[in-house]
């Protein structure tokens, strides 16, 4: 059958100018649709690990001040003061200045029965809390943090109002005697609305959020949009123990929370209905340790916006042009092929995706011109796009690189290379640029080869390992301490793909805890060489022995000086006047010389005492303790 030349030429023409483009929609356009959206759960990824880390840091801090406090020797004391006493006032203001210098909402001091002695909210002082679970756990010794609860004594909310029912949580610690005996629980109580804010301090679109919810299901922290919750009615006051994070189509779990609270991290690209209704993509971390969950999500619409944009605009730029191509075919035939031809030529490089630079240069004022203007337009939009992109990517390494720590990506295994590292990191490691780290083999900045096999065997097992400490050389073979907190990154399937940490030099601080263990050591052994007794006490008639060296314990009877600590000074003295009488020098002078009383030991056998000792007082004045020396002068 006899085709002519032009027939032939409109079909190629219309082939060839359609072509690119359909190439462009099934080949092209799928896979950076696809690669987008990849990025797009990536950065969500990488939000959510990130909060998940401030999040498990500040709850560290938590529990490291109420481990502060509860080390200080006179917290002992406010086990037995009541507010008639002159101690009581000086251990309120210290809880006072905590609360305040550290931002919690209040503190407190329980007796090993529960019974609240010393708080800063008056309210709180006489309360039985030994059914609390935060409190049961600190009397068994272990430190322990609650969840987010309604507080049950007024607390000043976030409109300045005192309520009960504030959203709050508490961290606690045993507090224990000279004999490491625990007498009570030192609390402090938590702000919820400091949670709320640090979630908050991430913000990514104008959909995206993060948020915390307990094994309920609950939200424990302020939804991003909670003054549209509240116009729409959702919640009354606030989103913390009053949103249930539910789907409002089923009443159920929202997919995220569900999959969380059951202990998986995850995610999930292909989108879910979310608290309010809205399709989002969401990206979720279980907090085992504190039973808690990070949820962070955005609006499908906008996470993938830029991929379903291009889709809308490959499909709009068909629609528009194929009936003017097929009419510029029929008409122009031959004239039109070597135009055709050239778009064909640089549509295919574009197909590619690599130069998104090349342009149609046609300059006809007809449909053939009106296609060339179209498909440039849409490549300048994809190029803007996609520098927009690299961007930002840009501004996501330079805070990166900017952290004063060492964050780092590697392989997996003993052998494993690094493959990402930050500026500080490479420093850190006697480096000048992360370049040159990259390829390096972890294992050679060890010194001993099995703290990194160590490393990798507990990351393969448990996922984490926070604090981990090991002496490491820089890439000048100078030496010094690690501190590290890694982290195994598993794909879909449970495959291990990488191990991402962060690291610092704490050398000098190692330094510092070394020569401190020296001095201290130092300092005993000189103590316990000494023939005489040497001892510091509490000050008063009813005082005990608060330190003693080995000398003075065998003097006393004892076998080792831990079995003296906790006595009552008086109880040695065989007639307890001759204590009062020391006691009343050391008030009105402040040091007592060769003092000589009779004196028991343990077994009860008498002997002479001769002390010599003084008072020492604090900058007010108030007398703090005794110290002195002593010896037995039976035979002499």
């Amino acid at each position: 059958m006899f085709i002519s030349i032009q027939n032939k030429i409109i079909v190629l023409l219309i082939a060839f100018t359609l072509l690119p483009f359909v190439v462009l929609k099934i080949l092209a356009f799928p896979k950076v649709e696809a690669d987008v959206e990849k990025l797009q759960i990536r950065h969500l990824s990488s939000a959510g690990h990130k909060q998940a880390v401030l999040v498990s840091n500040w709850m560290r801090e938590r529990m490291t001040d109420v481990l502060v406090i509860a080390d200080n020797p006179y917290m002992v004391n406010s086990i037995n003061l009541t507010s008639k006493d002159a101690e009581y006032s000086e251990e309120l203001r210290y809880l006072e200045l905590v609360v305040v210098e550290y931002g919690y909402m209040g503190a407190f001091v329980c007796d090993n029965k529960g019974l609240v002695t010393i708080a800063t909210i008056k309210e709180s002082v006489g309360r039985d809390l030994s059914n609390k679970d935060y409190i049961k756990n600190a009397l068994l010794g272990n430190p322990s943090a609650s969840s987010i609860m309604p507080s049950e004594v007024p607390l000043v909310n976030e409109f300045d109002e005192k309520e009960i029912g504030v959203p709050t949580m508490f961290v606690s610690t045993p507090l224990k005697n000279k004999m490491d005996d625990i007498i009570g629980v030192v609390v402090l109580r938590v702000h919820a609305g400091t949670l709320s804010n640090m979630m908050n301090s991430l913000k990514f679109g104008k959909t995206g959020e993060s948020y915390l919810v307990n094994e309920e299901g609950y939200m424990i922290s302020e939804s991003r949009f909670a003054d549209k919750l509240k116009a729409k009615g959702i919640v009354e006051k606030r989103c913390t123990l009053e949103l249930k994070v539910t789907d409002p189509e089923t009443g159920e779990l929202t997919s995220g929370v569900a999959q969380c609270i059951s202990g998986n991290n995850g995610f999930d690209g292909k989108g879910y209905s979310d608290y309010t209704g809205i399709t989002v993509l969401g990206v979720w971390h279980w907090l085992p340790e504190f039973k808690w969950g990070i949820i962070t999500e955005i609006d499908m619409d906008e996470g993938y916006g830029l991929a379903h944009n291009l889709h809308f605009i490959v499909n709009a730029i068909l629609f528009v042009i194929a009936f003017p191509v097929i009419l510029a075919a029929y008409l122009m035939g031959r004239q039109v092929a070597n135009p055709i031809l050239r778009l064909r030529a640089i549509a295919e490089k574009l197909a590619s995706g690599e130069d998104l630079s090349q342009r149609i240069d046609i300059q006809q004022k007809d449909e053939i011109g009106g296609l060339a203007d179209a498909f440039n337009t849409m490549v300048s939009s994809l190029e803007t796009q996609k520098k927009e992109l690299t961007a930002s990517q840009m501004r996501y390494k330079r805070r990166i690189h900017s952290l004063m720590e060492g964050i780092y990506e590697c392989e997996p295994g003993v052998d494993g290379v690094f493959t990402w590292i930050n500026q500080a990191g490479a420093e850190i490691l006697g480096y000048n640029t992360p370049e040159e780290v990259l390829g390096v083999k972890v294992e050679t900045i060890y010194l001993d080869l099995k703290d990194r096999q160590r490393l990798v065997e507990r990351l393969e097992k448990d996922g984490v390992w926070m604090g981990f400490v090991s002496h490491c050389k820089k890439s000048n073979g100078d030496k010094f301490y690690m501190e590290r907190t890694s982290n195994m990154v598993r794909d879909e399937n449970g495959k291990p793909i990488l191990i991402f940490g962060v690291f610092r030099d704490i050398t000098e601080r190692k330094k510092l805890e070394e020569e401190l263990h020296a001095s201290e050591k130092q300092h005993r052994a000189l103590l316990n060489s000494i023939s005489d007794g040497v001892y510091q006490c509490v000050p008063g008639l009813e005082g005990a022995f608060t330190y003693i060296n080995l000398a003075g314990a065998e003097i006393l009877g004892y076998s080792s000086p831990t079995e003296v600590i906790g006595t009552r000074v008086v109880d040695i003295y065989v007639n307890s006047q001759d204590r009062n009488e020391l006691i009343e020098t050391l008030q009105k002078e402040g040091v007592c010389k060769d003092y000589t009383a009779f004196c028991k030991k343990k077994n009860g056998e008498r002997f002479i005492f001769e002390v010599s000792c003084s008072l020492v007082r604090d900058d007010s004045g108030k007398p703090i303790m005794i110290e002195g020396i002593f010896r037995d002068m039976t035979d002499q």
